[in-house]
C-alpha cells in the first residue's frame, strides 16, 4: 500500500500486563503503553485518539478479547494489535499471553489464548493487520523456547513482529523505563531511521530496531511477513532530510567521486566526507568505501582513525563490511595491529565485531590466527568468542572444530566458556549433543562444567539432564562435584529441588548424598535450611538422616544445632515429618543420634510421632530401638515418660510395647501415684486404640492398689466417659473387697443426679425388666470379620471377648469359629422390654413390628419387607438366620429354629443399642 493509515477507518489495541500474581512481575510495561500511545495518536500519527484503545493489567482474558474483537469489527484500513507481558506456552505447544492472575502451571484456563487474537483478525476489513509482541517466556523455570513465539503467533496476511527475549531480564532491563524491545521501537517511530525514505514502511521500521538491539546485545527480535505486508508504509520518518543539490553539476560530482578516494589526502578525504554526510549520506559511505578497497593498508589506520575523530562513525562502519570481505586476512589483521597501536580503540571494537559476524568459521578462525600471531592474543580471543556467542549453532560447531584442529588450548577453552556462559541453556544443550559427534577432546565435559560454574541451578539440572541422556554418567556425577566445589549450598538446594521437578529423582538424590558426604559441617547446615527454604522438605529429612549415618556424633550434634538456630520453624516441620515419613529403622536411628548429642527434645518428638504410625510401624521402631539399647526403654525412662505425657499418647506406647517388649508393659501400666483423671483417659485411650487387654490390667491393678474412694471416682469418670464396660469390670474386681460397695453407693447419692444415670434406661421403667443374660454364642460369618467389629455389633468392649475366648496377638478371626462374647452388663443396669410371650411363628401381634424393626437394624430382615402384625414366613426366615448365627436352635427341636427366645429378644436390643 502507497499511502498512509486512514485515521478514520483505523484501530489499534494496546494490552499490557505487569503486575502478576504467580508470576515475575514487569514493572516496565506499564511504561510502555502510555508512550507508544501518545506516539501513534500524536501529530501526523496513524490513529485518532478515540481509536487507540489502552488497557493496562485487565482484570480477565474476556475484556482483552472485547476489546480486540471490537477493534476488529470497527477497522477498515489498519489494525494494530500490541501485548507487553509474558508469553506463555500450553501443553500442547500453542501460545497464550498472560494476564494479572495467570498461572504457568495451568495456562489454558488462566492466560489469553492467541488464537483468539488469531480468529479476530482472520474477520476484519482491514486490510493492514499488525500484530506486536513484546513477550518473552521463563525458559528458566518452564523449558520453552522464546524464538519459538513467531511460529506460534503466524496468522495468514498479517505482519508479525515479534520480541525474542529468552527471561524476563533481557525483556525488561533493570533501571530502565521501558521495555528492552519496545524502547526501541518507540525511539525509532520518535525519532526516524536516518537515510531512510520520507515515508517508513514496517520493514525498515524493523529493520532498524532490529540492528539496534544487536549492538545492545540485547536479545534479537523477529519478525514474519505475510502477503508483502512488510512493505507496507505506517509513519513518517522523522530523521528525513529532503535532497539538496550541490552547487557543483553533475561532471564535478561523478569526478568527486572518482579521484577523492584514489587521490586525496586523508585530510581532504575526511573533508569531503564531511561535506556530504549531512545531505547525501549514501554519496559519503560510497567515497569511504572506495577509499578502504584501494588504498593501501598503510594509509588506512590513519585514515579509519581520522573518520572516527571527526564523528563520522556511522558512513565509516557502513562501507567497513565490504572491505573486510575484499581484503585479504592478513591484511586486515595488520590493519587492527596499527590501529592498537595509535589507540583507536573504537574503530578496533568495529572491525573485531564485524569480522566476528561477517567471516565464515574458516576465516574467523585465520584472522584470531594472525593477530595472535601480531602479539595481540586478546583481540584474537575477542574475535573468537564474538562468533561463538553470535552466529549460528552449526557455524560455532566448525569454528570449534578448526580451533581444535590447530591445537590452541587456550582458544579452545575460551570459546567453549562463553558458549557455556553466554548463549541461551537450550543452545548449550544442543551444543553438548553436537560436541559428541565431534573429535574434539573433553569439549563435552568442559562445556557442562564450566554452565555448572555460572549458570542457575534449573538451567544446570538441564545440563545434567542431557549428559544423563546421552549415557554420560560421569560427566553428570562431574557437573555435581564441580557445583559443590564452586558454588554455595543454596545453589545446591535449588538444584536438588530443579532435578527433582525435572523428575530426576535419582540424580537429585544423588546430589544431595554428595553434598552430605563432601561438605563441612556449616554448609551441610545451610544446605539443609535452603532445602525446606524451596520447599524439598523430603530432601532435607533425607539429608538430615545422611548425616546421621556418616557423620560423627560430634559433627552431627553441631550441625542440629546450627540448623535449629537457621530455621527454627523450619526444623520444627522437619522433624514432623522425620516422625510420619521415615522407616521404622531410620527413625530408630535418628532419635538415638539426637539423644547421644543431648538434643533430647527433638529425639522424643521424632519418638512420639512414630508411635503415632500404625502399631506395626510404631512396633518395628521400639524394636530397633530396643537393639540399640536406646535410653527410651529403660525402666527410669519408661516411668517418666508414663507420668509426662498425655494419657492417649501413654496409651499408643503401651499397645506398641506389648507387641516388643511385653515384660516391660507393666511400667506403663502402673498406676501408683497417677490421678484419677489421669488414669481415665489411659483406659479411654486404651479402649478406642486397636483391641487389647492392657486396660483390664490397668484396673486391676486399681482394684488391688487404690482406696476405695479413689476406686468409686474412677468408676464414675469411666462412665462419665462411655466406658460402662470398664466401670463394670471394675466395680467386679473391687466388689471382693468389704466396704467397696457401700462407698461407691455414697459418692453416687451424693452427685445427686436429676436424669437416670443409664442413657437408655427409659422413663416408663415399669413396662422394661433387666436382662438377666451375661454371655451369649457368636458365629463368625466372614473372614473379614475382627474382634472390634463384633465387639461393636453387641456393644461390649474388645478386651472382654478376647479374654473371655483366650485370643492371642494378633487376635485374628476365620470363618465359622463360634465365640462366647460377655455382655458385662450387671443385671440392674441394662433394660429390656419385657418379652411378649404370645410372639408366634403364624400369629399376628403389634410387636411383630417391633421384632421386625429389630431384625432389620440387625441386618437379618430385607429393608424391602414391608411392616406387618403377621408372623409371616419371611420374619420367620430372618428369625430363623439369626437363631443360627448365636447358637440359640435346638437341633432336637427344629420347630424353634423360626420362633423368637427370651434370650434371642435380649441380644437383638443389644445389638439395636449398640448400633
Amino acid at each position: 500500500m502507497s499511502q498512509l493509515p486512514c485515521p478514520e477507518g483505523s484501530r489499534a489495541v494496546l494490552v499490557g500486563a505487569s503486575t502478576f500474581h504467580l508470576l515475575e512481575d514487569l514493572p516496565a510495561v506499564q511504561a510502555n503503553l502510555p508512550a507508544l500511545r501518545s506516539l501513534l495518536t500524536g501529530p501526523g500519527g496513524p490513529f485518532l485518539t478515540g481509536h487507540c484503545g489502552s488497557l493496562i493489567d485487565p482484570a480477565s482474558t474476556r475484556e482483552v478479547s472485547t476489546a480486540i474483537r471490537q477493534a476488529a469489527r470497527e477497522a477498515t484500513d489498519t489494525l494494530l494489535i500490541y501485548y507487553a507481558g509474558h508469553g506463555l506456552l500450553d501443553d500442547k505447544g500453542e501460545l497464550h499471553l498472560a494476564i494479572p492472575d495467570s498461572d504457568h502451571t495451568s495456562v489454558h484456563d488462566t492466560s489469553l489464548p492467541y488464537d483468539w487474537i488469531r480468529r479476530a483478525i482472520s474477520t476484519t476489513r482491514a486490510g493492514r493487520r499488525i500484530v506486536i509482541l513484546d513477550s518473552c517466556y521463563s525458559a528458566r523455570a518452564f523449558g520453552a523456547q522464546s524464538e519459538s513465539v513467531i511460529d506460534v503467533a503466524e496468522v495468514d496476511g498479517t505482519y508479525v513482529m515479534a520480541a525474542a527475549g529468552e527471561t524476563a531480564v533481557a525483556l525488561a532491563p533493570p533501571g530502565e523505563t521501558y521495555t528492552a524491545f519496545t524502547a526501541e521501537l518507540l525511539t525509532t517511530l520518535q525519532d526516524g531511521v536516518p537515510g531512510a525514505a520520507e515515508l517508513l514502511d514496517l520493514k525498515v521500521i524493523f529493520g532498524h530496531l532490529q540492528g539496534r538491539l544487536k549492538a545492545k546485545r540485547r536479545p534479537v527480535p523477529l519478525d514474519l511477513d505475510r502477503n508483502s505486508l512488510g512493505a507496507t508504509l505506517f509513519i513518517r520518518n522523522n530523521a528525513y532530510i529532503p535532497a539538496v543539490q550541490p552547487e557543483h553539476d553533475g561532471h564535478n560530482m561523478i569526478q568527486l567521486l572518482e579521484s577523492t578516494p584514489r587521490t586525496a589526502t586523508v585530510a581532504q578525504l575526511v573533508s569531503s566526507v564531511s561535506m556530504l554526510h549531512g545531505q547525501r549520506s549514501a554519496t559519503a559511505t560510497d567515497i569511504v568505501r572506495t577509499a578502504l578497497q584501494v588504498r593501501a593498508i598503510a594509509e588506512l589506520a590513519p585514515l579509519l582513525s581520522a573518520l572516527y575523530a571527526a564523528g563520522l562513525k556511522a558512513s565509516t562502519e557502513s562501507a567497513l563490511p565490504a572491505m573486510l570481505l575484499a581484503r585479504p586476512i592478513k591484511e586486515t589483521a595488520h590493519l587492527v595491529d596499527m590501529l592498537d597501536m595509535s589507540s583507536a580503540d573504537e574503530c578496533v571494537v568495529s572491525l573485531l565485531r564485524l569480522s566476528a559476524q561477517l567471516h565464515p568459521a574458516h576465516d574467523a578462525t585465520a584472522f584470531a590466527a594472525e593477530l595472535d600471531m601480531a602479539g595481540l592474543s586478546e583481540h584474537a580471543l575477542v574475535v573468537l568468542t564474538s562468533f561463538a556467542v553470535t552466529r549460528e549453532i552449526e557455524e560455532t560447531i566448525d569454528l570449534i572444530r578448526l580451533i581444535s584442529q590447530r591445537e590452541s588450548t587456550q582458544a579452545l577453552e575460551t570459546v567453549i566458556c562463553a558458549v557455556a556462559t553466554r548463549r541461551p541453556v537450550t543452545d548449550v544443550t544442543q551444543f553438548f549433543h553436537r560436541l559428541s559427534l565431534e573429535e574434539v577432546p573433553h569439549a563435552q565435559e568442559l562445556l557442562c562444567l564450566t554452565a555448572v560454574r555460572h549458570r542457575n541451578a534449573a538451567e544446570t539440572a538441564v545440563l545434567i539432564s542431557a549428559s544423563g541422556q546421552a549415557g554420560l554418567t560421569q560427566v553428570a556425577r562431574r557437573m555435581v562435584e564441580t557445583g559443590l566445589s564452586a558454588r554455595d549450598p543454596k545453589f545446591m538446594a535449588e538444584l536438588v529441588a530443579a532435578l527433582q521437578s525435572a523428575r530426576l529423582f535419582q540424580e537429585a538424590a544423588d546430589t544431595r548424598v554428595l553434598a552430605v558426604r563432601t561438605w563441612p559441617v556449616q554448609y551441610i547446615s545451610e544446605f539443609i535450611a535452603h532445602l525446606l527454604v524451596v520447599g524439598q522438605q523430603r530432601h532435607a529429612l533425607a539429608a538430615a538422616m545422611n548425616t546421621a549415618g556418616t557423620r560423627s556424633v560430634g559433627e552431627f550434634g553441631a550441625i542440629a544445632e546450627q540448623l535449629t538456630n537457621f530455621r527454627a520453624h523450619e526444623v520444627s516441620r522437619l522433624l514432623n515429618d522425620a516422625g510420619r515419613t521415615c522407616r521404622p529403622d531410620e527413625a530408630a536411628y535418628l532419635i538415638t543420634r539426637l539423644d547421644a548429642v543431648g538434643n533430647c527434645n527433638a529425639a522424643e518428638e521424632i519418638f512420639w510421632l512414630s508411635l503415632s504410625r500404625p502399631l506395626g510401624h510404631a512396633a518395628t521402631t521400639l524394636q530397633h530401638l530396643a537393639e540399640e539399647q536406646s535410653r527410651f526403654l529403660t525402666d527410669g525412662t519408661i516411668r517418666d515418660l508414663c507420668r509426662g505425657n498425655a494419657p492417649h499418647l501413654v496409651a499408643k506406647f503401651a499397645i506398641a510395647l506389648e507387641r516388643v517388649l511385653s515384660e516391660k508393659t507393666d511400667l506403663l501400666l502402673d498406676v501408683t501415684g497417677l490421678t484419677v483423671h489421669h488414669v481415665t483417659g489411659l483406659v479411654d485411650s486404651l479402649e478406642k486404640g486397636i483391641p487389647n487387654t492392657l486396660s483390664n490390667r490397668i484396673l486391676i491393678s486399681v482394684a488391688q492398689s487404690w482406696s476405695h474412694d479413689r476406686q468409686a471416682r474412677l468408676v464414675i469418670a469411666l462412665e462419665g466417659h462411655s466406658q460402662v464396660g470398664c466401670a463394670e469390670y471394675l466395680v467386679e474386681q473391687a466388689t471382693h473387697s468389704k466396704g467397696f460397695d457401700d462407698v461407691l453407693s455414697a459418692m453416687r447419692d451424693k452427685s445427686s443426679q436429676d436424669q437416670p444415670f443409664w442413657p437408655w434406661w427409659r422413663s416408663n421403667r415399669s413396662n422394661y425388666e433387666a436382662s438377666q443374660y451375661t454371655h451369649t454364642e457368636y458365629l463368625v460369618q466372614t473372614a473379614d470379620e475382627t474382634v472390634r467389629s463384633v465387639a461393636k455389633r453387641f456393644g461390649v468392649r474388645d478386651a472382654g471377648i478376647i479374654e473371655g475366648n483366650t485370643l492371642a496377638w494378633p487376635y485374628e478371626l476365620h470363618h465359622g469359629q463360634y465365640l462366647s462374647v460377655p455382655l458385662q452388663s450387671g443385671s440392674g443396669r441394662f433394660m429390656v422390654p419385657r418379652f411378649p410371650g404370645r410372639l408366634r411363628p403364624g400369629r399376628s401381634h403389634s410387636d411383630v413390628r417391633v421384632l421386625q424393626s429389630l431384625l432389620r437394624s440387625a441386618g437379618y430382615l430385607s429393608a424391602d419387607v414391608p411392616e406387618s402384625d403377621n408372623y409371616g414366613p419371611l420374619t420367620c426366615k430372618a428369625v430363623a438366620w439369626f437363631n443360627s448365627v448365636h447358637l440359640l436352635s435346638d437341633e432336637n427341636h427344629p420347630d424353634d429354629k423360626t420362633r423368637i427366645t427370651h434370650k434371642g429378644w435380649d441380644i437383638l436390643h443389644r445389638i439395636h443399642r449398640a448400633r
